[in-house]
């Protein structure tokens, strides 16, 4: 499966969604429809862009969009995220990670950031055993080969402090401050000091 192929099946998912949580269900069934090798091609592929946008901007450019510093599932479920925001959204992001500062947020009942979509990779798996009746893990290991065949940037977390968020993504760093209700909270949630982060 190319880019185009892949990049088809999230558009017409996030088509036919009313809105953006119900986006994994619609990729859900529109996966169903595929043959089962599909849906390994494209779980295959989406693993694949998954571990290109393991990286360091994007990951501190997602911290503002978290409103806080991401764990190691919270930034994996943030790519997921990511992923399903589509084609545009995806690309820009790795070449110029304050440009999701232009992204339209969902918000969680309590007001949080919606950034993370754990169910969006979950979709692919359930589609698989509907067609299939097994799991997608019992599919032929050249998919584990496959889709590790990207390596992730290293980076670290502690890089990415108020003072380099700043620097680094202003429009992003600008709509955080705007949505906090005061700026001493807003650079606490940033600051790292030698005992870690500030207010922990």
């Amino acid at each position: 499966m190319n880019d185009q192929d892949f990049w088809q099946i999230v558009a017409k998912a996030n088509h036919t969604a009313r809105y953006q949580r119900f986006r994994a269900e619609d990729l859900e069934y529109h996966l169903s429809k595929l043959p089962p090798e599909r849906i390994v091609e494209f779980d295959i592929h989406f693993h694949k862009l998954v571990r290109q946008a393991e990286i360091g901007d994007v990951y501190g450019a997602g911290c503002l969009l978290h409103h806080d510093y991401m764990s190691d599932d919270s930034f994996l479920y943030f790519r997921y995220w990511l992923i399903s925001m589509g084609q545009v959204a995806y690309e820009q992001a790795l070449l110029n990670p304050d440009s999701m500062a232009m992204l339209e947020i969902v918000h969680d009942r309590d007001g949080s950031p919606d950034v993370t979509d754990e169910s969006y990779c979950y979709a692919i798996y359930d589609a698989y055993e509907k067609v299939t009746g097994r799991k997608i893990f019992d599919a032929p290991i050249e998919r584990e080969e496959n889709k590790n065949s990207v390596e992730p940037e290293d980076f670290n977390w502690m890089d990415y402090t108020h003072v380099s968020l700043s620097e680094k993504f202003p429009l992003l760093w600008n709509n955080y401050l705007n949505s906090q209700p005061d700026r001493e909270t807003a650079y606490k949630t940033f600051t790292i000091s030698s005992e870690g982060i500030a207010g922990e």
